[in-house]
């Protein structure tokens, strides 16, 4: 999850946004169909997550990761950026700091899913800078690619640049691979409307975890300190205890 852009150019993400209490209530979530983590990765060898900042990746699919290599399947992390701009003009985190932590934190987030260091792919192409680098993304998943794989990344409607052209260039990878791909919401979460009966997913399912999966993730999330403390009392941090418990469900959505 990377920095918050400023309203104007991000009317969705602003404030605290919705409560998980709120998510607990929501006739459309509560109805989405429902599948196993272990009948959604059935069948592939490999799935390749492409994460736009460190933490996304387990926010959003940490449970299907830890599932999928107690399945004996393998798992390949792309962290497209190293989330160095969360907190512009921070003088405790500065980029420099802030790009050495986050790679250790997600090393350290990933071994709690059974995801080795040598299986994480660091292409550093700059936070918040994603949408000029698409080609480069799409280009390093296409000589990563290969039969069998499921890829898994951001949805295209998240509501946050980098996220969204994460999106467009890892459909980009598949399709010109011939590999199917899928979609996880991490800051739609926020903003999305809880009411209504019609899902604000369209396709989507919940793919429900066993505890052990639930419980690797928990420890994993609980890896990313940097995001729950800005060092500034006037700087909000990016992961809240509410924001973080929108990712503490016994179910992760994936959409296509």
């Amino acid at each position: 999850m990377g920095a918050v852009i400023a309203e104007p150019e991000l009317p969705r993400i602003h404030g605290s946004g919705n409560l998980e209490a709120d998510w607990a209530r929501s006739p459309w979530l509560q109805a989405l169909p429902t599948q196993s983590a272990q009948d959604w990765l059935a069948g592939i060898e490999r799935l390749v997550v492409v994460s736009p900042h460190p933490d996304d990746e387990v926010l959003g699919c940490g449970g299907l990761m830890h599932v999928a290599r107690t399945m004996g399947i393998a798992v390949r992390v792309v962290a497209v950026t190293d989330g160095e701009a969360c907190y512009p003009g921070s003088r405790r985190w500065t980029p420099a700091q802030l790009r050495r932590t986050r790679r250790r934190e997600l090393a350290a987030a990933l071994d709690c899913l059974d995801v080795a260091l040598a299986d994480i792919t660091t292409l550093d192409l700059g936070d918040g800078d994603v949408a000029r680098h698409e080609t480069a993304v799409s280009d390093a998943l296409c000589d990563l690619l290969r039969g069998r794989d499921r890829v898994l990344t951001t949805w295209r409607h998240d509501g946050h640049p980098d996220h969204e052209a994460t999106a467009r260039a890892a459909e980009a990878a598949a399709v010109a691979c011939g590999v199917p791909m899928a979609q996880f919401p991490v800051w739609a979460w926020h903003w999305m409307d809880t009411r209504g009966e019609t899902p604000a997913l369209p396709g989507a399912l919940r793919c429900t975890l066993p505890d052990a999966a639930q419980a690797a993730k928990r420890r994993a999330l609980a890896c990313f300190a940097s995001q729950f403390d800005s060092g500034d009392p006037a700087m909000a941090p990016i992961l809240p205890p509410h924001v973080r418990a929108r990712f503490e469900r016994g179910f992760e959505v994936v959409l296509p």
